[in-house]
């Protein structure tokens, strides 16, 4: 997920003036997205995307599950694109603009894959190690 962060998230298309066409990482698509909506709303989107990865590196290390932030990883990555395609109809809609389309990237999608996997991680039960039987001495820790 780390990586889908800084690859291609959207290819927009058109000869929009609001929407300048290309393609955009997550960092770009949030700029583009600030700007629209005139304000810097995305940006803790993004933000809370950082926690996530960080939170799933803390707590792989410490062996502890902290669940749902996965979900809430693609809850905010479906925002986005939701996001987008409003603009983009709202850009179409007025005309005199120039008209846009988008597809979504690569980099989309392995942040969407990167957040499932984190999800999928803190829920799949951990084995507990098991106590070993000694006939003499009784039970010894492995």
């Amino acid at each position: 997920m780390v990586a889908g962060l800084f690859l291609p998230w959207l290819s927009i298309s058109g000869n929009s003036t609001e929407i300048p066409p290309g393609d955009y990482t997550g960092i770009t698509a949030t700029e583009l997205l600030n700007r629209l909506a005139r304000g810097p709303w995305t940006w803790a989107a993004f933000a809370w995307l950082i926690v996530v990865v960080v939170i799933a590196f803390v707590s792989a290390g410490l062996g502890r599950s902290s669940s749902n932030f996965g979900t809430s990883g693609i809850l905010i990555l479906i925002l986005y694109v939701i996001l987008v395609y409003v603009s983009i109809n709202l850009t179409n809609q007025d005309g005199t603009s120039g008209t846009a389309g988008f597809g979504l990237a690569y980099g989309f999608l392995v942040g969407l894959m990167g957040s499932a996997l984190i999800e999928v991680g803190t829920r799949i039960a951990k084995p507990r190690p098991q106590l070993r039987v000694s006939s003499a001495r009784g039970p010894t820790p492995p």
